[in-house]
């Protein structure tokens, strides 16, 4: 069997792999991007973009365009129990919507333009840091690179190698269901430019419709691991959404949601390997958010790599494996900790959130503010602990 040398080899052409594909081909590597799955590929998932992930693609010179767009919605209604409802007409920058699918496409693309070489339908079987290369083994080819940005999503065999001596950490897993049903399978549509967040189906979790283009995308997520009936809690929202179907026949897909916890013990890299996205387990505990996260790791993984190319001579002392974690520190750790906090306070306590909201609903305007990025999860935190105070809440 041929072994085949490169500079970075990518697994996984999600957000996280085609990002960093896409900065380290630019800044002139040679990129192989290997994706087991046929491409294109259908992506179980909401398809939310906050603005803070259409900047950070912009400051990278990667533009969203129209064509992307299924909708864009600044009309939100959140659900509790009770049958307590609160509307927001969210008068910022609206909530954009797309398709997994072709956003992910566009952003192989773009790695693909910048000069990465990619191949579909090739499984790594296993990989092994060697010293000063990575040896990746598929099943029809073996290939060595200098480095490897492991983007292979929440069920990462890449991110079990690197944690191969902690036994049982890697658990901190939610869990999402999300049905697609085309407008042209619905016999009333009622459903008007709104997204709608319903926190009455689940403890520690909520509900979600998106109405984009051509369809309804309706979903529900855990975000810790609990034992339960997602298809059957599924079927009775339908219900209660009084969506009536045609046809018995749309698209129903699970996935896990890798939630980031400041309480585990996670190692995210080595000296030439790099996890990234769903591997790293980076998604937001408090409402899942993942793409985000996935572009900010793909790119900084990306750069720790050149950067140590770049200074690898004048700075012998450079460890990537330190400065990957430094990135990841200085850009999204102090968030995802307080996501942490704010989902135990909220999930634990939602019966004093209702109160609040009833008689605080600019908290609906900061919490929207906060998963747009236009405050951090820092400031609303902040809120949530002067009121944690105020009751006497513990989390």
């Amino acid at each position: 069997m041929i072994e085949l040398k490169k500079d970075l080899i990518v697994i996984g052409a999600g957000p996280a792999g085609s990002s960093a594909a896409f900065l380290a081909a630019r800044a002139g590597l040679d990129v192989l991007i290997l994706e087991k799955e046929s491409w294109p590929r259908y992506k179980a998932c909401g398809g939310a973009l906050s603005a803070k992930t259409v900047d950070i693609l912009s400051e990278h010179d990667i533009q969203i365009g129209p064509e992307l767009i299924k909708n864009q919605i600044s009309e939100f209604k959140f659900s509790f129990p009770g049958r307590e409802e609160f509307g927001l007409n969210y008068k910022k920058t609206p909530i954009k919507l797309i398709n997994r699918k072709t956003f992910d496409d566009f952003l192989l693309k773009k790695a693909a333009a910048a000069g990465a070489e990619f191949i579909d339908q090739m499984e790594v079987l296993r990989v092994k840091e060697n010293g000063n290369e990575v040896l990746v083994e598929t099943l029809t080819e073996n290939y060595t690179s200098q480095f490897l940005v492991a983007a292979d999503g929440a069920n990462s065999r890449t991110a079990k190698y690197l944690n191969r001596e902690k036994k049982g950490i890697i658990k901190n897993k939610g869990i999402a269901i999300e049905a697609e049903i085309e407008y042209q399978n619905l016999i009333d549509n009622n459903f008007k430019d709104q997204i709608l967040i319903d926190f009455k189906h689940l403890d520690n979790g909520y509900g979600w419709v998106f109405p984009k283009k051509d369809f309804l995308s309706i979903g529900l997520g855990i975000l810790n691991f609990e034992k339960v009936d997602l298809n059957k809690i599924l079927a009775e929202y339908l219900r209660e959404l009084n969506i009536r179907i045609k046809k018995d026949d749309f698209l129903v897909k699970g996935h896990p949601i890798p939630v980031y916890s400041d309480q585990t013990e996670f190692k995210r890299a080595s000296n030439r390997i790099f996890l990234a996205g769903d591997a790293a387990y980076l998604a937001d505990a408090f409402i899942g958010e993942g793409i985000y996260y996935s572009l900010v790791s793909g790119f900084a993984a990306a750069e720790t790599i050149v950067d140590y190319l770049d200074s690898n001579s004048a700075e012998p002392n450079y460890i990537p494996a330190e400065n990957y974690e430094f990135k990841l520190k200085n850009n999204i750790f102090t968030e995802l900790k307080e996501a942490e906090k704010i989902a135990r306070l909220f999930y634990n306590n939602k019966k004093i959130v209702q109160l609040l909201l009833k008689s605080r609903r600019d908290l609906l305007i900061i919490f929207i503010d906060a998963v747009q990025g236009l405050k951090s999860y820092s400031e609303l935190g902040n809120l949530f602990n002067f009121f944690k105070n105020l009751f006497k809440i513990k989390i």
